[in-house]
């Protein structure tokens, strides 16, 4: 029972974190951006590149954070991330420049490399039983904090005018900095077994950069960063050409953000039940099918399909990666390792979107993009088939 109780208290706090960390620091930009652009008189180009500081300032911390994560304990790391975070979006309600709203953007990517890791490692340590149902109830963090901006930003916007975005962002650092003292308050670095004393390089050098199984896991979620924000990119559009207007758009793609809220938690529970590996591949499988049936079939009823397959898989795909990558080390390595796979997704994030705006160009069709999209999934499901769990293995070192 009190296992239970503390099982649940922390799925809760962990969500309001994952809010904060994911779901104000990286996923809400992409909805503030028209009014942040207008009010700031960016081009598009600048506006994109705000999206790519704070990419850019995750990717140069995240494997550095896994470091000191498993050196100093992780419960810091994230209250440092909950910080640095409510800094940076207090900041962006003074910023008068694109210059100042780029160091803006940066250090809401560090302040989200310094949260997300060490917390996965967290629920990860205390719930290792549990590890892909409470990586997936973070990654319901991602999707909340979506909804909740584009539900306040018309609403700031009328009350508020041209400046809303301002005191949105400064309305979100004073909730994450609250949120912070309820880490403070719950939160506790799990315990980690005593090894014997190895030298740092070589070990890392053996247990996570060469290791075939977090090299396997790698490749593939380096595969999912560059697959799954094209969809979330360019579909939208996709249906606009298709003659479909925004207002049916907009609730098709309401119903593909709402359902993959439910993917992590549900299928972490599942993969907890079936195993990691083949709940993996299912979720390949049906992604495929998801993004195939708009290619054949571009009509309202294709794409409502395509949404409700897309967002029951979406999160599973991030969750069940997550969990896989820290199976493959000794805990005392996982947050190392789970650092170490998303610099690949990392690096597919910041490449897939405008790889796929330059395919777009090229054929001068959206549908060309999605059979990008598709055979990059059919790939990472071909490689989920050599995943092999070695958490049994690990938990008896």
């Amino acid at each position: 029972m009190l296992e239970k109780r503390k099982m649940l208290l922390y799925a809760i706090s962990s969500i309001l974190i994952t809010i904060c960390i994911s779901g104000f620091g990286r996923m809400s930009y992409g909805i503030v951006m028209p009014f942040m652009r207008e009010s700031l008189l960016l081009s598009y180009k600048q506006a994109g590149m705000l999206a790519t500081a704070t990419a850019f300032g995750y990717l140069i911390m995240v494997l550095l954070v896994g470091i000191m994560a498993a050196k100093w304990g992780s419960k810091r790391l994230v209250i440092i991330g909950l910080f640095l975070l409510s800094v940076g979006l207090v900041y962006l309600f003074f910023v008068e420049s694109y210059v100042a709203s780029l160091i803006g953007m940066v250090l809401l990517g560090i302040g989200t490399a310094f949260g997300y890791t060490p917390l996965v490692n967290i629920v990860v340590g205390w719930f290792p039983q549990n590890r892909g149902l409470m990586i997936g109830v973070l990654l319901c963090g991602m999707g909340l904090g979506t909804l909740i901006t584009s539900s306040l930003i018309p609403i700031f916007n009328t009350i508020l005018g041209i400046d809303g975005w301002r005191y949105l962002w400064l309305f979100y650092g004073f909730i994450t900095f609250i949120i912070m003292f309820i880490g403070i308050k719950i939160l506790e670095d799990p315990p980690v077994p005593l090894h014997e004393k190895q030298s740092g390089d070589e070990s890392l050098l053996r247990e996570i950069y060469m290791d075939k199984g977090v090299m396997l896991i790698a490749v593939i979620y380096g595969l999912v960063g560059f697959a799954y924000l094209i969809p979330q990119s360019f579909l939208f559009s996709f249906m606009l050409d298709t003659g479909i207007d925004q207002y049916q758009a907009g609730f098709v793609m309401g119903v593909g953000g709402f359902i993959s809220i439910l993917s992590g938690p549900v299928w972490g529970a599942i993969s907890d039940k079936i195993g990691r590996e083949k709940s993996l591949g299912i979720i390949f499988f049906l992604s495929s099918i998801s993004i195939l049936i708009p290619i054949v079939h571009p009509s309202m009823i294709g794409f409502f399909f395509n949404q409700f397959l897309w967002g029951f898989t979406v999160m599973g795909m991030l969750s069940l990666t997550q969990a896989l990558s820290t199976e493959q080390t000794d805990q005392k390595y996982a947050p190392i390792a789970l650092g170490y796979v998303t610099i690949y997704f990392s690096i597919g994030q910041m490449l897939g979107p405008s790889l796929g705006g330059i395919i777009i160009d090229y054929f001068g069709e959206i549908a060309t993009v999605l059979w990008f999209c598709l055979i990059l999934l059919i790939l990472a499901f071909l490689l989920s088939t050599r995943l092999r769990s070695r958490e049994k293995e690990v938990r008896s070192f």
